[in-house]
This record gives C-alpha cells, sequence and structure tokens, in this order.
C-alpha cells in the first residue's frame, strides 16, 4: 500500500510511533502476545500458529480478523458466552474481502470492550488492516492490555506479559501528539484510503489512546 510521506508534526510523531514498535519488539512484548495467541488457539485446527514476533508477523497474522475472533470466542466460552460471527471471506474482489475482514476486526473491538477493556485501551481496526509499524504500536499495546485484562479474570491459559490491566498502558505521547494523528487518521477515511471498509473500532478524534510503556 502507498502511503503519502508525513511532515511536520505528523512527521515527528510518525518516527516516535516507529521507535516505541522497536521498544516494544525488544522488550519482548510482542513475543508475549503471539505466544498466548498461539496458547490459546493451540486446539483449533483452522488457524495457523503466529511464526514470528515482528509487528509485521502480528500484521499479517491477524488483519482478516479471523484468529482475533477466535481468540475473543474462546475467551466468551470460558464465560459462558455465546460466539461471536466470523466472516470469512472468498471474494477476488478487494473492497469486498476488506468489508470482510474490518467487520471482523471490529467485532472483536467491541467483543473486548463488552468484557471490559475501556475504549482508550483498544486499538482501531485500520490500524491492523494497514499495518504500519506506527500504527502498530496502537496494535500491540491494545492486545497486551486485553491480555492482561483476560488474566485479571482468570482466564487460562495465562498471559505472561508483565503489569496489571488497571495500572498499565500509561499513554507515552502527549495529548496534542494524540489530536495530530487521531486527526490524520480520520482525514485518511475521509479521503477513502480504506477502500470502503467499514470505520468499526474508529475513535473520535482528540480521544487518547493508552500506549504501554
Amino acid at each position: 500500500m502507498n502511503r503519502a510521506k508525513k511532515s511536520g508534526i505528523a512527521a515527528d510523531i510518525q518516527k516516535k510511533m516507529e521507535s516505541k514498535m522497536t521498544e516494544l519488539e525488544e522488550e519482548g512484548v510482542t513475543g508475549y502476545v503471539v505466544n498466548w495467541i498461539n496458547a490459546v488457539l493451540a486446539e483449533d485446527g483452522e488457524v495457523s500458529a503466529i511464526e514470528g514476533s515482528s509487528a509485521n508477523d502480528i500484521h499479517l497474522a491477524l488483519m482478516d480478523g479471523v484468529s482475533l475472533v477466535k481468540l475473543i470466542n474462546v475467551i466468551r466460552a470460558a464465560s459462558g458466552v455465546g460466539p461471536l460471527r466470523i466472516d470469512v471471506s472468498k471474494s477476488k474482489i478487494p473492497s469486498m474481502a476488506a468489508a470482510k475482514h474490518m467487520d471482523n476486526l471490529g467485532r472483536f473491538l467491541k467483543g473486548a470492550e463488552d468484557l471490559g477493556m475501556k475504549v482508550n485501551d483498544l486499538f482501531q481496526s485500520g490500524d491492523l488492516y494497514e499495518g504500519s509499524r506506527a500504527q502498530m504500536v496502537n496494535v500491540v499495546s491494545g492486545l497486551h492490555s486485553f491480555g492482561l485484562l483476560s488474566k485479571s479474570h482468570g482466564f487460562e491459559p495465562a498471559y505472561a506479559g508483565p503489569g496489571n490491566y488497571a495500572t498499565e498502558n500509561v499513554r507515552g505521547f502527549t495529548e496534542e501528539e494524540v489530536r495530530a494523528q487521531s486527526a490524520s487518521i480520520v482525514s485518511k477515511q475521509i479521503a477513502g484510503s480504506h477502500g470502503g471498509a467499514s470505520q468499526a473500532g474508529m475513535r473520535a478524534p482528540g480521544t487518547s489512546r493508552h500506549i504501554a510503556d
């Protein structure tokens, strides 16, 4: 996907986000996320294990939303709650496939919120679907939060990442930076950069996003 180069404060934010993604990889947060998802879905014969722990590995494995909905369905089942629908696209038309993928991501995000995730701790559907290193900071931080939330409810296999959900995820960027990033995302959506995909999982501009330190 071709992306226009950012300038000014947007470029500075992107550099900081990309640097933050490198920190999350080096600190092993991506590894904790991948290992937990693989463990939860180990008995699902229709899901391939995520074979790497880089931001790009996570993006490619999860961007269609199928594994994430399967993940949350396992947790819902453990809580006595019925499963969410999963859309598997066989369409060769990119816009139709993208719409189903975004719908799956939206179901995961809404399901996570229903299980107790704070809205500000969630990533946006477009973050994972587009998958730039800057955007994947939000995805990895959000999945880390979700793992901590599941651990706080006693779900097994337990997420091994460090921290406690109630006190984790201190935002690593100023409010002005978050507002600028949100405005950039909204501008891209208005311009149609998602190819007709839904806006499930989007937040209003100016709302804060928590990023794990």
